[in-house]
């Protein structure tokens, strides 16, 4: 039995880990090629370089900490070990990555879980998330403290000579904002509920707010302080998000936040992460609209 007390989330979050490291991941994504690299990772996926390289430098930051005892990324979904203490980090390096060559918005996703275990447990243990997005501008969106009193969702940008700044405080997601982001659109032709949903959004004049890319298409809802990301799957369009590097964390700043995260059977938090490749349906945003996604969300198909 290790009776060490786990080591600060500060030392996760503060520079030079994992920030600083980002400004690596925005560079190689204005300097990489676009092109794939004839590889594709363990799950299927095709990779780019971009990729690539974005992956090798988020694991250097993590073992740099010393505060990461497991890692696990898209690209090499496996547990490694880090030689670490106190947390373990499951990310996405570059979600979003087939819109790169569209010079698109792309971001990056972490879950931080204690201890050296990732899966076999729900989104819930998490105890802080993030994302970065590099876009016009390189952003990173922290949020910890779910489940305690006082959540909180901090947002930082990137300025001149690699500095963070500190740009909003308190994040909060509420109701009353009408955009939406309809992820998997070709599911609403065999999910009838999902099919209505839309129609509705475009009867009531909801606007249209969608990139194809999970990190912007969720910094629109928080930046907004609301609306909605949809999710729904079908029998012909299946999940593709992954439970561990993709949907955990995002609903965990989504909550955080203030807002709802729910999937085909309730809260998106709750599911337990059975395996590293693990893929699911999910719906992000404001309460309310979140609540009116649910008869969607339930029919989808896993």
């Amino acid at each position: 039995m290790d009776l060490r007390a786990p080591p600060s989330l500060t030392a996760l979050t503060s520079p030079p880990t994992p920030h600083s490291h980002l400004n690596r991941a925005q560079h190689a994504l204005r300097t990489a090629s676009t092109a794939e690299t004839g590889t594709s990772n363990d799950l299927g996926d095709r990779q780019l370089a971009a990729d690539v390289v974005a992956d090798e430098a988020v694991l250097k930051a993590l073992r740099s900490s010393g505060a990461v005892e497991t890692a696990s990324s898209e690209e090499q979904p496996h547990d490694i070990a880090l030689g670490g203490f106190g947390y373990s980090v499951a990310f996405d390096p570059l979600d979003g990555s087939s819109v790169i060559p569209a010079g698109w918005a792309v971001g990056s996703i972490f879950g931080v879980w204690p201890g050296s275990q990732l899966v076999g447990r729900p989104g819930s243990d998490q105890v802080a998330a993030a994302y970065a997005l590099y876009g016009p501008r390189t952003l990173l969106v922290v949020a910890g403290g779910l489940g305690g009193s006082s959540p909180v969702c901090q947002e930082f940008t990137l300025g001149e000579g690699g500095a963070w700044a500190l740009a909003r405080d308190g994040i909060a997601i509420g109701d009353g904002v009408r955009t939406f982001a309809p992820a998997n659109l070709r599911a609403a032709a065999e999910n009838e509920a999902y099919g209505g949903l839309v129609r509705r959004w475009l009867e009531e004049r909801y606007t249209l707010r969608y990139s194809g890319a999970l990190v912007p298409d969720l910094h629109h809802v928080i930046t907004r302080g609301g609306g909605v990301f949809c999710n729904p799957t079908s029998a012909g369009a299946k999940p593709k998000l992954r439970l561990l590097y993709e949907v955990a964390p995002l609903a965990y700043v989504t909550v955080a936040a203030g807002g709802a995260a729910t999937d085909e059977a309730g809260p998106a938090l709750d599911k337990v992460i059975a395996e590293h490749g693990a893929k699911g349906p999910v719906c992000l945003g404001g309460k309310a609209e979140v609540e009116a996604c649910q008869e969607a969300m339930r029919s989808s198909v896993v």
